[in-house]
């Protein structure tokens, strides 16, 4: 069941019970909840069987479609869908979710309205392969150094983010796709596991489902 509580300081997630670990690795920098915000929280279940749809092609964005429409196409389940629609109604910049092959499904996600507002989400793939989205104040809890909050080793090229393009880097162990890096609101996805042009082809594939900014 998912509670509709919209207030300034509130936070919504949805968390699986069965999602393996990622040995470790991680795919976003440890981050510190906001000191002195009261946290209202709800929660729905995520996706625990891998999804079966083909392929990792997604719909064309579109700018006029509304978030409860346009959320019917992310991958896992209604109530993971729902949530997406309702993080799409109450932020100010546009959120993505993702539209994956067969065999994923969703770990867990959060998203909170503090300070501009941010979403996370991240999903387990074929192999333990995994992919972790960050959107909105990516920077906020982890401190303004960019390369603290956004991390790279090594900067590979532009590739596709939804209907956007953003700047590939290479980490230690992972690949990841910043768009306006280090700005409020930004997007990062960072993928483990993944050969490039897989990589690549998720984040091509990233659904807009609001028109956002």
């Amino acid at each position: 069941m998912l509670a509709v509580l919209l207030v300034a300081a509130c936070t919504d997630a949805f968390t699986s019970t069965s999602a393996p670990t990622t040995g470790g690795a991680s795919l976003k920098p440890t981050q510190t909840g906001a000191s002195g915000s009261p946290a209202v929280t709800a929660s729905v279940a995520a996706t625990t069987t891998p999804t079966t749809t083909p392929g990792i092609t997604a719909p064309a964005p579109s700018e006029t479609a509304g978030a409860s429409q346009a959320a019917n196409t992310c991958s896992g389940n209604d109530n993971n869908r729902v949530f997406f629609a309702k993080a799409a109604a109450v932020m100010t910049w546009a959120v993505y979710c993702a539209v994956l092959p067969a065999g994923w499904f969703l770990e867990n996600g959060t998203y909170r309205l503090a300070g501009g507002g941010e979403l996370e989400v991240s999903y387990n793939g074929p192999g333990d392969a995994h992919v972790a989205f960050v959107e909105g104040n990516v920077c906020d809890q982890v401190g303004s150094d960019i390369d603290v909050c956004a991390p790279r080793d090594a900067v590979i090229g532009t590739a596709p983010f939804g209907d956007r393009t953003g700047q590939l880097g290479q980490l230690s162990n992972a690949l990841v796709l910043d768009v306006d890096r280090g700005a409020n609101p930004s997007w990062r996805v960072t993928g483990l596991g993944l050969n490039q042009d897989d990589f690549r082809a998720i984040c091509a594939a990233l659904l807009r489902v609001t028109p956002g900014i």
